[in-house]
């Protein structure tokens, strides 16, 4: 591992604009509402810092908020991040409703998978650039009924309007884990 040291603060997003759009999301129906384009510098790097940043907020609170990069900079370990994405729930119980969540999911640099979901258990087995965050975390269970298995996943709590903190998720639990080749545990487990 490298002598950085990342920090979520280091990330800058700029509102370059904001329009209305429609999109799709996997096979589900197109959804409409408000797409949001950021200019991003990460200052954890001297240099090749540059992203765009599109943050996709539907007019249906039910909806998912996407969060995804469109501008990346040119370096071999990112070379196919702009197609991945960063989905951010309500949440729906609890003190914190209101606000957003995300799983915890971060980036398998070994390429076996796209993405390994982190339980409560694995709390501690996270980089160490997830500590700041760790107040905010909690089990799916806790801020959001569940009919599905995963009610153990770990999951971070976001105000549902700070664009720039998802942005900085994003950059942590994909960019970073990549440039790091963090290794979190197995993709097969």
């Amino acid at each position: 591992m490298s002598r950085r040291r990342y920090h979520l603060e280091r990330v800058n997003a700029d509102l370059k604009t904001e329009r209305r759009s429609r999109w799709k999301i996997r096979e589900n129906p197109p959804v409409s509402g408000i797409e949001y384009v950021y200019s991003v510098t990460d200052n954890n790097f001297s240099q090749r810092n540059s992203w765009e940043f599109v943050v996709r907020v539907p007019g249906d609170r039910r909806e998912s908020i996407e969060v995804r990069p469109t501008v990346v900079p040119n370096v071999r370990v990112w070379a196919g991040i702009d197609r991945r994405a960063l989905m951010f729930e309500r949440v729906t119980k609890g003190r914190h409703r209101g606000d957003c969540y995300c799983k915890v999911a971060l980036a398998d640099w070994t390429g076996e998978r796209t993405r390994l979901i982190a339980r409560v258990d694995e709390k501690k087995r996270l980089p160490y650039w997830f500590g700041p965050l760790r107040a905010r975390m909690r089990s799916k269970e806790a801020i959001r009924h569940t009919r599905g298995t995963d009610s153990e996943s770990l999951v971070i709590i976001v105000p549902a309007d700070n664009h720039q903190e998802m942005i900085a998720l994003f950059l942590a639990a994909k960019a970073w884990v990549l440039k790091e080749r963090f290794h979190f545990r197995d993709s097969a487990a």
